[in-house]
């Protein structure tokens, strides 16, 4: 996974079509339907007098193989990522809100007004609200891996800015145009195609914006030990004690770097089952046995593998590998059975960007 070019899979997307949701209301009155899609990233609530723009609100999605391109249309309220929320859906991704129409204010991390022609980067793996008055923006959902690190620090934990005159606002407000029109025309293959392509100039835009310069040694640091984990998952002594020695770090400042993931230990341990996960899925190490599978990602012992796994996943490795060799995966729907919901299918592709 750590060493995974990121674009190595979009032939697998080559054949497959444009993906989209779109939810909204079609009347004054209704209940909106984009808040059950919103619900899966932030805790909503609804200004005291709601106001609306001439027209249904809407919330559309697009999928872009490698991030998400969210087009809010006169949603409007509070939106708020709590602690319990970050701890529930263990979200590694970075968005950058483009105000198109309207305004947006941030009061986490930190306050913060919008207007057309700025751009806000924020981590999804901290704190975050903002609300947003009758208007339309643009927000994109990246996953941190996606990012190249030689290019821009991608352990974006304070919320950082691009004012309308910089070049990179200007590019990012210019490309979140073309991509929401995109998706009309454009097939999945095309699009992975193109996102491979964003990769370096998004994380040049990224390294542009600008945050609180007494933060930015603590976010390469925290990129680095992240990487540094990637890397060396399969490695059975990788230890809070080796990543210490490795990166000259106190125990505290260590375990700072991943309040959020219940603690480095833990995070290690989601990260290895992770590898697993997708080891399992892929059809190229189907001849590869579930221990040795278990063992490339860093578990010593197969059993205790496996009932991590199922305390994890809610199935068992084995049930696991033949649910993907059938087409059908554990908690997936059975062929004929009625469509995933928006939020579902929403979560579904974020889970893919993280675990890619």
């Amino acid at each position: 996974m750590g060493s995974r070019d990121p674009t190595s899979t979009a032939s697998v997307v080559a054949s497959e079509p444009m993906e989209r949701i779109a939810v909204g209301v079609a009347a004054a009155g209704d209940t909106p339907g984009w808040q059950s899609l919103v619900s899966t990233l932030f805790d909503w609530k609804p200004f005291p007098a709601r106001r609306r723009m001439d027209g249904a609100e809407s919330l559309s999605v697009h999928h872009f193989g490698f991030f998400l391109v969210c087009h809010m249309t006169g949603v409007t309220g509070r939106f708020r990522r709590t602690p319990i929320r970050l701890n529930l859906d263990d979200l590694d991704h970075l968005v950058v809100t483009i105000p198109l129409q309207g305004s947006l204010a941030f009061c986490a991390p930190r306050p913060q007004r919008l207007r057309p022609g700025d751009v806000a980067v924020a981590d999804l793996r901290g704190e975050l609200a903002f609300s947003m008055g009758p208007g339309e923006a643009v927000h994109l959902i990246l996953p941190r891996m996606f990012l190249p690190a030689s290019v821009a620090p991608p352990d974006i934990s304070e919320l950082r800015l691009l004012r309308g005159e910089r070049l990179a606002a200007r590019f990012l407000i210019d490309l979140a145009q073309m991509l929401i029109r995109m998706p009309a025309y454009a097939d999945r293959g095309e699009a992975s195609g193109l996102a491979a392509v964003l990769r370096t100039p998004l994380a040049f835009c990224l390294a542009a914006a600008e945050g609180p310069e007494t933060a930015r040694e603590t976010l390469r640091r925290g990129r680095d030990i992240r990487r540094f984990i990637e890397d060396n998952l399969g490695d059975p002594d990788l230890v809070p004690a080796k990543i210490i020695a490795r990166f000259g770090l106190s125990r505290s400042q260590l375990f700072r770097q991943f309040d959020s993931a219940g603690g480095v230990e833990t995070y290690i341990r989601r990260r290895r089952l992770r590898r697993t996960l997708v080891d399992l899925a892929d059809p190229a190490l189907s001849s590869r046995n579930i221990g040795e599978i278990a063992y490339a990602a860093g578990f010593a012992d197969e059993a205790h593998f496996s009932r991590l796994f199922r305390a994890t996943y809610g199935t068992t490795p084995r049930a696991f590998r033949k649910g993907g060799r059938t087409g059908i995966r554990p908690g997936s729907r059975e062929a004929g059975a009625a469509a995933p919901q928006p939020a579902e299918r929403l979560l579904s592709w974020l889970e893919q960007l993280r675990d890619a």
